[in-house]
């Protein structure tokens, strides 16, 4: 249906019959190296087709009341913004041929978009704004290096109100995966309460999602449990930092 190319990464659309064992009619957004960005189920568009979004938009409507406000790093086809307010809900997006394609293709009719690096974008913020800070963001590399340092997350706790939640969405393999611990210890050098919740679908040493909740205590810890989701406790990992 579209193909575009940054140089760098190649962004697909197409539709299809299945996915990940749902069957119907399916459009999806796929980054070049066959990492699913978002999707649509084109005969109920209204449903949220991953789980990770389900279940992140499940968590802020029951934590939150509707006035809570949003920051989100990394777009993808608008499915998690799309499900609040358009002047709840402040989206960052590096590229802009993703924003153009999830209007085309994916509905998402909102104008709370701006395009830049979302690390930039937040720090430009008020301090003490947000509910929630939610990072969902990914190149060919994986979840980009200054959006996962102890730098980073000290700031995005900087714009979060007195009991907001850093909300990340990573990926790997939950045994020996260094990526992952790293980024569990390094939130835990600035949030007080720090939890990961891994995807139950696939295979043992599969690569799949980790969403990481991060806030002073209790607000991570006063959630029990997301559908889908298994709470996990991963290796000490080192400390990711900004790169002198």
């Amino acid at each position: 249906m579209a193909r575009k190319s940054n140089g760098s990464q190649e962004i697909v659309v197409y539709e299809a019959h299945e996915l990940f064992g749902q069957t119907g009619r399916f459009r999806v957004l796929q980054f070049g190296d066959n990492a699913v960005q978002g999707a649509i189920d084109l005969r109920d568009p209204d449903r949220i087709v991953l789980e990770y979004p389900r279940e992140i938009v499940r968590l802020i409507r029951e934590r939150t009341p509707e006035t809570g406000r949003i920051f989100m790093i990394g777009h993808g086809i608008g499915t998690i913004a799309g499900q609040f307010r358009e002047d709840q809900c402040l989206v960052a997006e590096v590229n802009a041929e993703i924003v153009e394609l999830s209007r085309s293709y994916f509905q998402y009719g909102w104008n709370n978009v701006e395009i830049g690096d979302g690390r930039a974008l937040l720090e430009q913020q008020a301090d003490g704004s947000f509910d929630y800070v939610i990072l969902d963001a990914f190149t060919r590399e994986g979840t980009p290096h200054h959006l996962t340092t102890e730098e980073f997350f000290a700031l995005a706790r900087q714009k979060l109100k007195a009991g907001g939640m850093l909300i990340m969405n990573a990926a790997g393999k939950l045994q020996r995966d260094p990526v992952l611990s790293a980024i569990h210890t390094t939130m835990e050098q600035v949030f007080a309460s720090v939890r990961a919740f891994a995807l139950t679908e696939g295979e043992r040493d599969a690569e799949r999602n980790v969403l990481f909740l991060g806030s002073e205590t209790p607000a991570a810890a006063d959630v029990n449990g997301l559908e889908g989701f298994m709470q996990v406790k991963l290796e000490q990992g080192y400390i990711l930092r900004d790169r002198v």
